[in-house]
């Protein structure tokens, strides 16, 4: 018979001890119980005892309100797209779509008292992705831009335009260098959802990695999980074209690139915010350039030492999602609610809703503004009881 505190939800336990990277004996030392209890409290045919649940809110810094609250989940057909490498782990994913989950439940609490931009995504209704053709795929980021009033020049702020779009992005730090990104359309509040991974430094390949998360929101809402899994490799390199054809549109760059080098390419760099490499590839799907002058760039390419990093790489600024960031300090602004009020709300780990937000480090440690009362000065008669007799008119004397 399940004991212990009512409500306790298991899966959010495993979630915690997941994302910090505790296996369930190193869990069972910091809470003081044997491992075995982790494990019932974990499959649900255990709830801690209310000193156990106290020390587990402890050790993961939650609330406890979050540990007994239902999280809401979405349609199991809705797959999470990973950007990964392919030697990701299965752990790296793992921790990945759980950070996007959290990011969801953050977004569902907010959105109980803010309006969030209306989502206007073009979106292909193919459910076969092998029917997804190329030229389908530069039609479909062609109105995007359109939808979007972007025209043909290049796009000052990827996550900008997405958020603007209704897409809640974040962008935070996983532990794993492998992983780039994970995207997902919730269908709990048919919206979607996108997070950049921040572990490889480097500004133009966290922009490319959104552009990449888009491309799986547009191309694939109607692709099932079990495609999503027999077609992963077809799916991701749909995503990548998009990406381009997003980013470089085709007419546009055309009319720049005509006869492509390393250097002309590395000049344009700054104006598009797109890699050397990228753009190598861009001119393959155009025909800019064929096979024999294409594998002549990439060779020149690795010869100058630009696999592991291109020039100016690091003059681009990261790419920050601003949604949430705003949404919680209007809330605390308009004192709808104080930082540590939305800490027991939101509930999770300060530090993750801090990343997962896009707040400066230690926001819900800064003191709330003190609550001025406006007061008065109150209008009252004046009590001196030589003034409470009518004043009488004194005459002088006649003169002689």
């Amino acid at each position: 018979m399940r004991t212990g505190v009512a409500g306790f939800q298991s899966g959010r336990l495993k979630q915690l001890r997941l994302a910090f990277g505790l296996t369930q004996s190193g869990l069972a030392e910091l809470v003081g119980r044997a491992s075995g209890n982790i494990s019932k409290w974990e499959n649900g045919l255990q709830a801690p005892e209310a000193d156990a649940f106290h020390r587990l809110c402890e050790v993961f810094g939650v609330s406890q309100n979050w540990l007994v609250e239902s999280p809401v989940h979405s349609d199991a057909s809705s797959p999470f797209f990973f950007r990964s490498n392919v030697t990701a782990t299965e752990t790296a994913r793992e921790i990945a779509a759980i950070r996007l989950s959290w990011l969801q439940e953050i977004s569902f609490e907010l959105q109980e008292s803010l309006e969030f931009p209306d989502v206007n995504v073009p979106c292909l209704s193919e459910q076969n992705c092998e029917l997804i053709s190329d030229a389908e795929i530069e039609q479909v980021a062609s109105a995007c831009r359109q939808a979007w009033g972007l025209g043909n020049g290049p796009i000052p702020h990827v996550i900008d335009i997405m958020e603007r779009a209704g897409i809640v992005c974040a962008r935070s730090h996983l532990g794993f260098l492998k992983m780039d990104g994970v995207s997902n359309w919730c269908l709990a509040d048919d919206r979607p959802y996108a997070l950049i991974i921040a572990d490889k430094a480097n500004g133009i390949r966290n922009r490319f990695d959104a552009a990449h998360e888009l491309g799986h929101i547009v191309l694939h809402r109607h692709v099932t999980q079990t495609q999503y899994i027999e077609k992963y490799a077809l799916l991701e390199t749909q995503a990548h074209r998009f990406a381009s054809a997003f980013l470089l549109p085709a007419e546009s760059f055309c009319r720049e690139v005509r006869w492509p080098t390393l250097d002309t390419l590395l000049a344009l760099k700054p104006r598009w915010k797109v890699s050397v490499a990228a753009m190598v590839k861009r001119c393959q799907d155009l025909d800019i350039i064929n096979e024999t002058t294409a594998t002549r760039l990439w060779k020149a390419r690795s010869a100058r030492g630009w696999v592991k990093g291109e020039p100016l790489d690091d003059t681009f600024q990261h790419e920050l999602p601003s949604l949430l960031s705003q949404s919680i300090k209007m809330m605390v602004e308009s004192k709808v609610l104080s930082r540590s009020q939305l800490r027991q709300v939101l509930g999770l780990p300060t530090d993750t809703l801090e990343s997962l937000c896009s707040l400066e480090q230690g926001y819900f440690e800064l003191p709330d503004a003190a609550r001025i009362l406006k007061l008065r000065l109150k209008r009252q008669p004046i009590s001196n009881p030589s003034f409470k007799k009518p004043a009488q008119v004194l005459g002088f004397p006649a003169k002689n």
